[in-house]
């Protein structure tokens, strides 16, 4: 019966990041493109929607590959995340220079908006991860309680 309980959890839990997540960067996606054509119109481009739809992107994936992994291996868990990070990071420059390589007159403009929201999607993928470790520690709790020591008296 637990196992049922544990996979209704989980259910909620991933359903949650992905709601968090696709709130989180549409509200940034348009606060952003609000506070570009305020205060710096001329940082605006043709090509804004790149960087939101690729942190969204790869934000799903992170969620569904995080949601694939076995929960009693925490290493395996910190190890995939790492990878998935430099992963995101590579990907990530590998764009900002095909973008240089096709238009250089816009890349700073490109550059600062890829950086903005690499910086907000930051605060939601640690925020994401940080819930899981909750979630796993408090399972682990569940599955396997410490036992308290009993002291041998001489």
């Amino acid at each position: 019966m637990s196992g049922i309980n544990h996979q209704g959890i989980m259910k909620k839990l991933i359903r949650h990041f992905l709601i968090v997540h696709t709130l989180m960067l549409f509200v940034a996606g348009f606060g952003v493109w609000y506070l570009l054509k305020i205060l710096s119109p001329e940082t605006l481009i043709n090509t804004y929607f790149i960087p939101p739809l690729f942190f969204y992107l790869t934000g799903l994936a992170l969620i569904l590959i995080m949601k694939g992994i076995p929960k009693d291996k925490p290493k395996e868990m910190v190890n995939m995340y790492m990878l998935l990070r430099a992963i995101k990071i590579f990907i990530g420059v590998l764009i900002i220079t095909f973008y240089w390589l096709f238009d250089r007159e816009q890349v700073r403009s490109f550059a600062i908006i890829f950086i903005i929201f690499y910086l907000i999607y930051l605060g939601v993928e640690t925020y994401i991860y940080m819930k899981i470790e909750l979630y796993l520690k408090e399972e682990q709790k569940k599955n396997y309680p410490v036992k308290k020591k009993k002291h041998l008296e001489e």
